[in-house]
């Protein structure tokens, strides 16, 4: 059976943020998705996220209007192409729920909900937010340690 694993913004983000760290780490993961040795999924919420991610990095770097758009058309072409999106909106209670118990950001219990409801892993490339919930969640995976 194939592994299937919820996959945050900060992960997909390094697919277009070169100059970041764990670029290795991601190149393998989604090397591996694009084999078909794994199955990724995300709430919804990620279709706003990365587009922002993108806006803030081609800012920072000053790159153009054609880096940009390669990079949203890049993120459409991993959704078309097998990222699993998750309808979120019925996730609002739970997410709030979970937000309040860990202490964590609402954007991320959307994809901590989605991993106990898939009963897979989730990835994320926020050390802030592995460092805080490693040693309650056993599902939580830090993509610095993917391998």
């Amino acid at each position: 059976m194939t592994e299937q694993l919820v996959v945050d913004a900060n992960v997909v983000a390094k697919l277009y943020l070169k100059d970041e760290q764990y670029i290795d780490k991601a190149d393998l993961l989604f090397s591996r998705f694009n084999r078909g040795e794994i199955h990724l999924a995300a709430p919804r919420v990620i279709t706003y996220e990365v587009p922002a991610v993108i806006k803030r990095g081609a800012v920072k770097a000053k790159a153009g209007e054609e880096t940009w758009r390669a990079a949203l058309h890049s993120f459409e072409s991993l959704e078309s192409g097998g990222l699993l999106i998750i309808d979120d909106s019925d996730a609002k209670y739970e997410a709030i729920r979970l937000a309040i118990n860990y202490r964590c950001f609402y954007f991320d219990a959307l994809y901590l909900l989605l991993a106990e409801d898939l009963g897979c892993p989730f990835i994320t490339a926020d050390d802030k937010l592995f460092r805080a919930l490693h040693t309650q969640l056993s599902y939580i995976i830090s993509l610095a340690t993917y391998r």
